[in-house]
């Protein structure tokens, strides 16, 4: 006789494995479109296939063999990409087990963030049923944090994740004291002098990386060295983690020097210098928006600073900076709103800007056939609190709109009565 504990269990195995064969197409019908690069399409059709959007528009035939979706009443959006988190690097940060977003020493370019993803966090689904579909995340610490991966939030391994394995390199320029939403650190030395000894020790340990590149050395010992190859050749990006004028200005010096193609992120000073900015068509990273201004700054600056510089002409895209508030992306994008940034502007901002910005513009960001499928299905505009997102999509995969908290609310809900 087979227990039935055996029975149950293979009753819930069923149901997964029948997901992970999605049929071979969708249709959204009569659903409003949004493209990002285009106009609206009111009642219009999305035909995903093989997990890429084969049509895309208001007369789209729906294929006989796809599965329907009716979208009336619904929006259809891309899915958005939080520039810069965690994920997967962390789980409980009181818990030290599960946290894997620091190494030691100061200089790490050979640290590859992907290596560390867990693609069974906790974090991606909750993060994910917000409409958010893909994201950046790194490690920190150091002056020099290694590569960041850019993942989508679906897959069983971190290479199934992967959209760009080392999408850019991440470095923190040095400042005077800690950045904005902290209490200072006390210096032990002189704040200032400590500051300049780690921009020297940055400056020459680049030259150093560039010197043994230009050698050519047949040997090559240097796993740190070769990591930043493909930045000192402007083959990756890389990002810099700052804030202040100064830092931004200093970033710019080292630009220059190593010929670097330069990402900042953070930047909540970056609107005092956004016209100079946009001509060297350096793109911007901003956000968190929802901490609270550095020192003496006024205390709009950290609202105000994207649609400052998204007006100057910069290219700009949030993040959220961490794990566990990833799923408030658009909120840090609508609380910009509410200080100069356009609306259609913040959408650009989590979709085809970060796309742009990390190159993989010819498969994220918009609704367009030849696209990857990635895509939310939402109540309304998704910058609006009240939105709900229905449905999503991630390289043609539905994903199942589940996660912790909806468990546990379905757990507690269902509770027995006293």
């Amino acid at each position: 006789m087979i227990p039935r504990s055996l029975i149950l269990v293979a009753a819930a195995v069923v149901p997964v494995a029948a997901r992970s064969k999605p049929p071979a197409s969708y249709a959204i019908t009569n659903a409003t479109i949004v493209p990002v690069v285009g106009p609206r399409v009111e009642r219009g059709t999305v035909v995903i296939r093989n997990g890429r959007i084969e049509a895309v528009g208001a007369q789209v035939a729906v294929p006989g063999d796809a599965t329907r979706l009716d979208g009336t009443g619904l929006f259809v959006y891309p899915g958005f990409i939080n520039a810069g988190t965690q994920l997967g690097l962390t789980e409980i940060s009181s818990v030290p087990g599960s946290e894997d977003t620091q190494e030691l020493g100061t200089f790490n370019p050979h640290d590859d963030a992907l290596t560390a993803v867990n693609p069974s966090s906790e974090l991606i689904p909750v993060t994910r049923v917000s409409g958010l579909t893909t994201a950046i995340t790194s490690a920190k610490g150091g002056l020099i944090q290694g590569s960041a991966a850019l993942i989508d939030l679906y897959g069983w391994t971190p290479d199934e994740m992967a959209v760009k394995a080392r999408a850019a390199m991440v470095m923190t320029y040095p400042r005077v004291s800690g950045g904005r939403g902290r209490f200072r650190r006390q210096e032990a030395a002189d704040p200032t002098e400590t500051m300049n000894r780690q921009v020297r020790e940055l400056f020459d340990y680049l030259r150093n990386a560039k010197a043994y590149h230009e050698l050519a050395i047949k040997d090559k010992t240097s796993l740190p060295f070769e990591a930043l190859g493909p930045a000192l050749r402007g083959e990756m990006p890389v990002i810099f983690d700052v804030e202040t004028t100064d830092q931004i200005r200093g970033v710019l010096a080292l630009a220059d020097t190593f010929k670097l193609k330069v990402i900042l992120r953070g930047a909540s000073h970056a609107w005092s210098v956004a016209d100079e900015l946009a001509t060297r068509k350096i793109p911007v990273i901003v956000g968190p928006t929802t901490e609270v201004p550095d020192g003496d700054m006024p205390y709009d600056e950290v609202y105000a600073n994207p649609g400052v510089l998204a007006k100057a002409g910069v290219t700009i895209a949030f993040q959220t900076n961490d794990a566990a508030e990833s799923r408030n992306l658009p909120y840090d994008a609508a609380l910009a709103t509410a200080y100069g940034l356009d609306p259609d502007e913040a959408i650009r901002a989590l979709t085809i800007n970060p796309a742009r910005i990390f190159g993989v513009d010819d498969r994220l960001g918009s609704i367009e056939p030849g696209k990857e499928a990635t895509l939310q299905v939402t109540t309304g505009d998704p910058l609006d609190a009240r939105t709900v997102v229905k449905q999503v999509f991630i390289r043609g995969n539905l994903i199942p709109m589940d996660d912790r908290n909806t468990r546990l609310y379905q757990q507690f809900r269902a509770r027995p009565k006293p």
